[in-house]
């Protein structure tokens, strides 16, 4: 799943539920459950054993997506000021939605191959449920409209 659905997920999370100590570990389990949901996403391990690289066009597709989750994530935690602790709290929701794949971007950007990078993306891979790109956007629309809509329409 891109970064998008699960920034925003993570946001509401912690938005809804308010307790850090509670809030940022759903946010941060609720990455594993998405990734369980039908999905498309660039396949990195794939670009890399076929080009040796992740290709450009994925980099940037990455770098788009990574944007506009940031832009996301710091939206629903505005809706929570001036109340700056549930700011931080909110903005901490999505950044825990997302860091499994920050997480792993050293052993893809940077080529770091330790032990614990490779457990992590062997164990992240074991939970893509991969579909093609046109249903695995659409699953994540959805996602994305229902975390919208849970966070911001009440």
């Amino acid at each position: 799943m891109i970064e998008l659905p699960h920034a925003v997920v993570g946001a509401a999370i912690a938005a809804k539920v308010g307790n850090p100590a509670l809030s940022l570990p759903l946010a941060l389990a609720s990455h594993f459950v998405l990734d369980l949901v039908p999905h498309w996403n660039p396949h990195l391990n794939r670009e890399i054993s076929e080009h040796g690289k992740i290709t450009t066009r994925t980099r940037t597709i990455i770098a788009l997506d990574v944007l506009v989750s940031l832009g996301a994530g710091f939206f629903i935690a505005s809706t929570a000021l001036p109340d700056t602790a549930r700011f931080i709290t909110i903005a901490f929701g999505a950044f825990f939605g997302v860091l499994p794949d920050v997480a792993e971007a050293p052993f893809f950007f940077l080529k770091s191959k330790n032990k614990w990078l490779e457990r992590l993306v062997k164990f992240q891979s074991s939970l893509q449920f991969n579909v093609p790109l046109i249903p695995g956007v659409i699953s994540q629309l959805l996602v994305l409209v229902a975390a919208l809509w849970w966070v911001l329409g009440t």
